[in-house]
């Protein structure tokens, strides 16, 4: 019952990558991690209007932790948002 607290009821591949998206804009590495560990292909997850993935958002905020996460995850590095700009585009680390 406990992971179910962690995650909520959004089991839902779409509602469960928007609140990935939304944790790696917001820099919340707790569920990022939780979300993560419940399904890894959320990692490839790319919003519908900009197709932005959770490590586009992350790395334009300079959430570093989060950016690190989705690299141990091995997430698509070179994936393109509708501006063709790949996920280094972002990157200022």
């Amino acid at each position: 019952m406990g992971f179910l607290n962690l995650v909520g009821n959004s089991f839902g591949c779409s509602a469960s990558g928007e609140r990935l998206v939304s944790a790696a804009r917001d820099g919340d590495l707790q569920e990022a991690r939780a979300l993560l560990e419940y399904n890894p292909r959320l990692a490839w997850y790319s919003t519908f209007g900009g197709r932005n993935s959770p490590l586009h958002y992350a790395a334009a905020q300079g959430h570093h932790e989060i950016v690190s996460l989705f690299l141990e995850s091995d997430v698509e590095i070179n994936l393109r948002n509708y501006r063709a700009q790949v996920n280094q585009d972002f990157w200022y680390i």
